[in-house]
């Protein structure tokens, strides 16, 4: 495992990478980083099976690449490049939080992903639950039931686009509150389509 960084459009990007295999990216919600990753413990669990890129992207408190302010959907851009920058084309994506909208923006775009596991999103806007509707990439959405930046009850607005699973006695970072049946739904669901 080792950190690295990139030059996005004149922007520093961290990142950290790890494992070997097929490859799978993580993004961080705002209140957190790439780091968060690995002292949960959940990279290198899934980093036994997957070649890891756990990425700070340009947003919240944590962050240790460069950061801008832009509309979720623009980061999801963004993260179109880093991809690019990396060259990998279509990977599995886990984003909680903010960066759930991210991912959610992402593939909404019409942008590649062999499958997209989300938790907590935020910013469940009708117009991105619409252009989610066209969305063929398979998606996992996972809330802890404790979850109140983005209640449970959001999930009502995923079912139609996405498999649900609520994981008891977690709060919003539902995978720090539970890391093993994160991991473990994860691999599950990534085991089906990827």
């Amino acid at each position: 495992m080792g950190e690295a960084q990139i030059d996005v459009e004149g922007r520093r990007v961290r990142y950290i990478h790890g494992g070997s295999g097929k490859p799978l990216v993580m993004l961080h919600g705002w209140s957190f980083n790439a780091d968060t990753w690995v002292e949960s413990g959940i990279f290198a669990r899934l980093a036994q099976r997957y070649s890891v890129y756990a990425v700070d992207m340009p947003y919240g408190i944590r962050s240790k690449s460069d950061k801008f302010r832009a509309p979720r959907p623009e980061y999801a851009v963004f993260l179109r490049r880093v991809l690019d920058r990396l060259g990998l084309g279509a990977p599995p994506l886990v984003g909680p939080s903010a960066s759930g909208e991210v991912v959610l923006w992402y593939l909404a775009r019409g942008y590649p992903a062999a499958a997209a596991v989300v938790v907590g999103p935020v910013g469940l806007t009708e117009e991105l639950l619409e252009k989610l509707r066209g969305v063929e990439t398979p998606i996992l959405a996972i809330w802890g039931d404790r979850d109140e930046i983005s209640p449970p009850s959001n999930a009502e607005l995923l079912k139609d686009v996405a498999r649900v699973v609520i994981l008891k006695d977690a709060g919003h970072p539902a995978y720090l509150d539970r890391p093993e049946e994160f991991v473990k739904v994860v691999l599950d669901f990534f085991a089906e389509f990827y």
